[in-house]
């Protein structure tokens, strides 16, 4: 693991695995989680890839906004987040890499393939979405109506979670915590998804400007045109169960990309990497492996 100047900003960088494998860059969610909540599972996948994970700017162990770090709000904006991971992916010197974009981090995976799509090989979306139009199938999903009520309230604003006082990463993480509901499938391991949020290093640097209205959405316009004029393989991994971008997003980007390999990962949510590792990685396995 190690810190290094990338695109003119200090990434939090590790690596598993053989480095004559090739390439599987890894961009977390949030944006204001770090990349830990996707250990152990993406480090499973030493057999098939020389996997790359790290942080994004404003995140985790990367360089921060003030008053931790130095590094500007107005240079949290997705563009730049897909120009550092084109940067991540030029520093291995191996050629184009897979990528494995999670939740946020498939929608700046998307952009990606809009500003450099010649370091893509591969792509795997991972719980996430090419639209942001699924708000009546979602609110229609008798599981997310349950779920909510399950979930406590926390307000954005509240001065004791996001105020000048408040500790670093604080509103993140009670949100995190509030929604776990919602997140993972298996209620009766709720208590094993605290313990991993226990070890996420969440950060603010990204409140104020989402709540303002100055952060451009993560993902570009009319993505699946994106995905679609890119033309090389993607795997869709989905939980069945997902409760934030439902399984409809899923299916309808399949549709629209024929070529497109979708998984539907069973009894799992949101973090379908943590509901059903073995069913996560095996999808993941045999897209890395194949042609």
């Amino acid at each position: 693991m190690s810190l290094v100047r990338l695109n003119g900003v200090d990434l939090f960088v590790r690596r598993f695995g053989d480095p004559a494998l090739p390439a599987l860059v890894v961009i977390h969610g949030g944006p204001t989680w770090d990349h830990s909540y996707l250990l152990p599972a993406v480090a499973e996948l030493t057999d098939v890839a020389h996997v790359v994970v790290f942080d994004l700017r404003g995140c985790g162990r990367s360089q921060r906004t003030p008053p931790i770090g130095d590094l500007p709000e107005s240079e949290l904006q997705p563009h730049l987040l897909a120009d550092d991971v084109a940067a991540v992916i030029r520093s291995l010197d191996s050629g184009p890499a897979d990528v494995l974009g999670f939740s946020f981090g498939g929608r700046i995976a998307m952009r990606l393939l809009q500003q450099h799509p010649e370091v893509v090989r591969r792509l795997v979306l991972a719980s996430t979405t090419a639209y942001t139009d699924f708000g009546d199938e979602l609110r229609a999903s008798a599981d997310y109506q349950r779920r909510s009520e399950l979930c406590a309230d926390v307000r954005f604003d509240d001065p004791i979670l996001s105020g000048p006082t408040a500790p670093d990463g604080a509103l993140s993480r009670a949100m995190a915590y509030a929604s776990a509901p919602l997140q993972v499938w298996r209620l009766d391991r709720l208590e094993a998804w605290h313990t991993v949020l226990e070890r996420v290093h969440f950060t603010s640097d990204y409140n104020r400007p989402y709540a303002d209205g100055t952060l451009l959405p993560g993902g570009p316009d009319e993505a699946d045109a994106v995905l679609r004029d890119w033309g090389r393989p993607v795997l869709i991994l989905h939980g069945v169960n997902e409760m934030g971008f439902p399984i409809g997003v899923a299916r309808r980007l399949h549709a629209a990309l024929p070529a497109s390999t979708l998984v539907e990962v069973p009894a799992a949510a949101h973090m379908a990497h943590f509901d059903n590792p073995d069913r996560w990685l095996t999808g993941i396995r045999q897209f890395l492996t194949t042609g």
